[in-house]
């Protein structure tokens, strides 16, 4: 089902512009003017004189409208094309995905040789998402404190491109705080509408928060199976890597050697949520991670797309331009002015 008529602007800065539109009449009013002998203190018969004066603010009128048009045109109005919805029977997934500089690690097995510890959780997702097309999926980003990258959505195009964005997390930022993310993710999920619902944690898995009071992950996991959800867990990283990173004072390169998975504390944590740990080792144990899941009950979901938007900016760009046209031949005739 679709429907549309929703008005969005894509560059909304450029409305500023608009106080600029009433300048040229008033320009034009203000102006100084050069005394020429008239027949102002004779009465005025008829409705020509009316008309003569109307017509002499024409230009200034047009001018200020080809402002107002184009300061439109440079905000590109956009029209919603529509809402795709789409029904289908799914689980309702958030994948917390760890983006502390640990995951900047290189040490996970590719072709090719050894990439970044984020970089395979890129792909993983990736892969994971792909084999998903009818669950509701989500993303949670986390490193000291949780964010929400993606709400659990259909529109998977969209969390591929959330997913390509992340970066690691800056200096201030930086920590693992497996705890907080399990619990922002419930929060994620609990308003969703299908009966089944995953928390996919994917971490390089050791726990070291620098805030106060952290949540404790194995408690995290409890209060997720409590509402009814399930933990999966995902490591990646082997151990003995090194992470480089900049001293934000020095500017100096620095370097540390990082410690692999906590695969004790994440077997925990599945157990805690009722899931599974795994261990990204290859793509096998992401198709373990895909039966685990597809082995779930599923319930209906419906799902909303409202992507697509058609460009209104042509028509004020045209108007404005035949403003333009028009002041430049009014100007050149009858109604042209000394300087």
């Amino acid at each position: 089902m679709t429907g549309g008529g929703l008005l969005r602007w894509a560059e909304p800065l450029w409305l500023f512009l608009l106080v600029l539109g009433p300048v040229p009449w008033l320009f034009d009013r203000w102006r100084p003017r050069v005394a020429w002998p008239t027949l102002d203190g004779f009465p005025a018969r008829g409705w020509w004189p009316r008309v003569t004066r109307l017509m002499g603010a024409l230009p200034g009128l047009f001018r200020g409208l080809a402002i107002v048009c184009l300061a439109l045109a440079l905000a590109r109005p956009q029209k919603v094309a529509g809402w795709t919805w789409i029904a289908g029977q799914g689980v309702a997934i958030v994948v917390a995905l760890d983006h502390s500089s640990s995951m900047t690690a290189v040490d996970y097995p590719a072709t090719g040789g050894p990439v970044a510890r984020l970089e395979a959780a890129r792909q993983t997702l990736a892969r994971f998402v792909a084999s998903r097309p009818d669950d509701l999926i989500g993303l949670v980003v986390f490193a000291n404190f949780p964010d929400l990258a993606c709400p659990p959505t259909l529109d998977h195009l969209f969390l591929l491109d959330a997913v390509r964005a992340v970066r690691t997390a800056r200096p201030g930022d930086d920590g693992t705080n497996l705890g907080d993310a399990i619990v922002w993710a419930v929060d994620v999920l609990k308003d969703t509408t299908p009966r089944k619902k995953v928390i996919v944690l994917l971490t390089d898995g050791r726990n070291s928060p620098a805030v106060p009071r952290p949540t404790d992950p194995e408690e995290a996991a409890r209060i997720a199976r409590a509402l009814g959800m399930t933990v999966h867990t995902i490591a990646v990283g082997q151990g003995g890597a090194v992470v480089r990173a900049v001293e934000p004072r020095t500017g100096l390169s620095i370097s540390a050697d990082v410690e692999g998975p906590d695969l004790e504390l994440l077997e925990r944590v599945a157990r805690a949520g009722g899931g599974r740990a795994f261990v990204a080792a290859g793509a096998g144990a992401l198709e373990q991670v895909f039966a685990t899941i597809n082995a779930l009950e599923k319930s209906p979901i419906r799902g909303e797309i409202r992507t697509r938007y058609h460009e209104w900016y042509a028509p004020w760009a045209a108007l404005g331009l035949a403003m333009v046209l028009l002041d430049r031949w009014l100007a050149a005739g009858r109604l042209r002015r000394l300087p």
